[in-house]
């Protein structure tokens, strides 16, 4: 017995040891190439190697985000466009708009942008691919994007009551096309109220493969995407590849697939269906809200469950209605408990984290889901990705980074950190109460600040 425990603790070591150099392999090779990375100066950005740390393209931009493949966004004077690694115009500023609150990028070499008030497509060359002949064209994803025709509104009732729980953007016929430096804009007149735009799917060749006939479409995600046919009543099912409905029309609320499965729900209130009276069973077969897999199959059904919170790929972070937190796999089986944990965070490649009631963070191996304890008393927490976690400490108001074994790697000094892409952050910083820049600057995960701070 003695022998056999050994080994299989010894297994899991190994296991935990081959997680770890995974991660540092692919850490060390992310940090060993060569990026170009927004440099801020003077409230003016250019671009920086990150294995020289010297300037390659010289600071002279209102706006710049990290490179997406060979092209970044650029912005001068309110208006965008899209430079290449050697700062050569690909798209040449001011040359289109967009009615995108968030920086546009290309999306399997394609990017959807307008001109005098129509959507089309161009390449990462800068050719037009799709004719601008549509009002509204989404991001491509698996090979499709979704577009939009303006249709009579007085043809059908266009209210939209459910857009912000499907989590599908409307565009109105009062959009108002504008480069993105213009905050002037109402977001409600461009998405949501009205609801006069018909959907369907285009190829990346243009082609339309679903026909224009859907009130309502989410991206294509593991092979399916959620349409509203009917937005009167907002009921979303999903489609195949070929425009096939595999799951009929029956939720109010849903969300992309990912591993297989999604949340989804089909009533506003839970009732009596449910059978289960305590947390040890959360998951009744014949409840109406839940876990569904790609054939709509209601596979784990949800006794107290509001919401999801996250999802890795070991399964998902649920909240029941009286504001408690646990842990399923996709088999249903509870891995962490309800009990004190009112909120949670999950990341993949770190550890799951769980808000208590005293304010504070306990946290589990995402794989073992053994309890670890921290070094530092984190009070807030937010995901980091890329195996990373952005916290703030009790008494501090700032935030630092987390890696994957709850170290420290960047202390809490910043108002403000996104989620990381390909091992870079966007931060706002401030000291002794006073912003130290107006515009954000980028981090690399060791800390390396991307800006050259001006005399305060």
């Amino acid at each position: 017995m003695v022998t056999i425990y050994f080994f299989q603790t010894s297994l899991i070591e190994m296991k935990t040891f081959c997680t770890i150099t995974v991660l540092l392999l692919i850490t060390n090779l992310l940090f060993s190439q060569n990026h170009l990375v927004p440099y801020l100066k003077s409230g003016k950005y250019g671009y920086m190697s990150s294995e020289t740390k010297k300037i390659v393209i010289p600071v002279q931009f209102d706006h710049a985000e990290l490179f997406y493949g060979n092209l970044a966004y650029v912005e001068k004077g309110g208006e965008f466009g899209f430079i290449d690694k050697e700062g050569n115009e690909i798209v040449e500023i001011g040359t289109y708009t967009t009615t995108y609150d968030e920086p546009p990028h290309f999306n399997e070499g394609l990017l959807a942008v307008a001109k005098n008030q129509k959507f089309g497509v161009i390449n990462e060359k800068g050719e037009v691919v799709v004719p601008f002949k549509y009002d509204y064209i989404g991001k491509f994803s698996e090979g499709k994007a979704a577009v939009g025709m303006l249709k009579d509104p007085t043809d059908y009732n266009y209210r939209v009551e459910n857009y912000k729980t499907l989590n599908i953007g409307i565009l109105s016929k009062s959009k108002t096309f504008t480069t993105r430096g213009n905050r002037d804009n109402n977001q409600g007149q461009r998405w949501g109220e009205l609801g006069d735009l018909w959907y369907g799917f285009i190829n990346t060749l243009g082609q339309e493969v679903v026909p224009v006939q859907y009130g309502k479409v989410g991206d294509y995600s593991e092979g399916l995407a959620l349409v509203v046919k009917n937005i009167v009543h907002g009921k979303g099912g999903y489609i195949d590849h070929s425009g096939i409905m595999t799951i009929p029309a029956q939720f109010i609320e849903a969300y992309d697939f990912k591993y297989g499965f999604t949340h989804a729900r089909r009533t506003n209130m839970y009732n009596d269906n449910y059978i289960a009276s305590s947390y040890e069973h959360v998951y009744v077969m014949d409840s109406p809200n839940g876990i569904i897999d790609k054939r709509g199959k209601l596979i784990l059904a949800t006794v107290p469950i509001q919401n999801f919170l996250g999802q890795n790929k070991n399964g998902f972070i649920l909240k029941s209605w009286d504001g408690k937190v646990c842990f399923s796999d996709y088999e249903g089986k509870i891995k962490i408990p309800f009990g004190e944990h009112l909120d949670g965070v999950v990341c993949e490649n770190a550890p799951l984290a769980f808000k208590t009631s005293d304010g504070t963070y306990h946290f589990h191996h995402s794989e073992s889901y053994d309890k670890i304890t921290p070094s530092i008393n984190v009070d807030d927490l937010k995901e980091g990705k890329e195996g990373l976690l952005i916290y703030s400490e009790i008494n501090n108001p700032y935030y630092g980074v987390l890696n994957n074994n709850l170290q420290v790697i960047v202390k809490p000094k910043y108002d403000y950190i996104s989620p990381f892409k390909n091992g870079f952050a966007k931060v706002l910083r401030s000291e002794n109460e006073k912003r130290i820049t107006t515009k954000h600057f980028f981090i690399d995960a060791t800390g390396y600040e991307y800006v050259t701070l001006d005399a305060h």
